[in-house]
């Protein structure tokens, strides 16, 4: 069965260049911040982008925004389960049947099981939780 639940995001920037993500991982390790999910990308020659989703989001934003590195707080949809073939199908489903456009979806499966973050607009936000029966 899969399971979904409405989480908060937070987005920074970063250069481009060796050592950067890994001084923010270890600056969330020295802080005991453990995350759900992070994504990261170039995106232009000098800079990159890093997105978190923290297990405990008050004390990323707190941390954030003490370092001045907050750029971009969001919600978006964590979904979990069995990995099998077609398990987010019911849930992109419900949220086509909803009108409810995907913005970005990221996926990954180990172990048997699978993970997977979906953004929809600010403004759908309501409507896909109630497609997805989430609170």
């Amino acid at each position: 069965m899969t399971r979904a639940q409405r989480v908060r995001y937070f987005k920074t920037h970063l250069e481009n260049k060796p050592g950067s993500l890994l001084r923010i991982m270890q600056q969330l390790k020295t802080r005991n911040l453990g995350l759900r999910g992070l994504w990261g990308y170039a995106s232009n020659g000098s800079s990159a982008e890093l997105y978190v989703v923290p297990k405990d989001p008050e004390k990323l934003r707190n941390l954030w925004t003490a370092s001045g590195i907050l750029q971009e707080e969001g919600i978006g949809f964590w979904f979990r389960g069995v990995d099998r073939t077609g398990a987010l199908n019911k849930s992109l489903e419900a949220l086509a049947l909803a009108g409810v456009n995907i913005d970005c979806v990221d996926a990954v499966s180990a172990g048997g099981h699978f993970s997977s973050f979906i953004w929809v607009d600010p403004g759908d936000m309501d409507k896909a939780a109630k497609a997805l029966k989430v609170k």
